[in-house]
This record gives structure tokens, C-alpha cells and sequence, in this order.
């Protein structure tokens, strides 16, 4: 959901130790272009229900907020400035009231790049609770 994404990113864009951290809004959705300089945040939806528990519909999504870093310690440190900025906040969801979000589970793994640099990934999926 357009709208949600967009709350994700307005809530990690507002917190400026985060964007201070990471050297400007390094905040990507889905992908960061190639190229992308490390440290970077990436966030996309991870999977997403109605609940259809009630006439007003309710929504469950899961997003997947991580920090990508060629730095363990660094990633680690900016997956605490996401945590701050998203466990049990609220966010803005144009059309909808936000009603929860909690971090869930957490997500840490390293990849190899093709030129033999190590990339460290760390972050969490956040639930993110909507109802109109």
C-alpha cells in the first residue's frame, strides 16, 4: 500500500540522528540503486492481510526495515535508530489510523559482493496495524 510505504519512509526520514548516522536520507524502498554508498536503509512490504474481523476494514502488514552497511557494528547501530523510530510509534497513514506497530522479527545476514566486499544486513520486520 502507496500509503503506508510512504509513512514508513516520513516516520525514518523524521528521526535525525538516523539520517545524521547515515550521512543524508539514504532511505530506499525496496532497492538501492547500484552504486548505492554504504551505510543505507532499505523497507518494503513483506506480506500483508485484512482481517475481515470486523465491518471496518483492518489491515496486518508486515515491512521489513533494515540497515545495509559494509560496517557489523555500524549496521547494528543504525538497526537501533530504526528500532527507536518504529517499535510501539505511530505513524501517519494518509486514510487510515495506525493503531500498532511492533517490531516482531528480527532480520540479520551478510551477502558477498561479486568484488569479495562483505554487506551486513540488520533490522527487523515490523507489524503495522491500519483500520479506516
Amino acid at each position: 500500500m502507496n500509503a503506508v510505504d510512504d509513512a514508513v519512509f516520513d516516520k525514518l526520514a523524521s528521526g535525525t540522528a538516523l539520517i545524521a548516522a547515515l550521512g543524508g536520507t539514504a532511505i530506499y524502498w525496496q532497492i538501492a540503486n547500484q552504486g548505492t554508498t554504504f551505510p543505507y536503509v532499505i523497507y518494503f512490504q513483506s506480506s500483508g492481510i485484512d482481517e475481515n474481523r470486523s465491518p471496518r476494514r483492518t489491515r496486518r502488514m508486515m515491512y521489513t526495515v533494515k540497515a545495509v552497511s559494509d560496517d557489523p557494528d555500524e549496521a547494528g547501530d543504525l538497526d537501533a535508530y530504526l528500532d527507536a523510530l518504529l517499535h510501539k510509534q505511530t505513524l501517519t497513514v494518509s486514510g487510515y489510523g495506525n493503531y500498532r506497530t511492533y517490531r516482531e522479527n528480527d532480520v540479520e545476514y551478510l551477502e558477498q559482493t561479486n568484488e569479495g566486499l562483505t554487506v551486513y544486513h540488520r533490522g527487523a520486520q515490523y507489524g503495522i496495524w491500519i483500520a479506516e
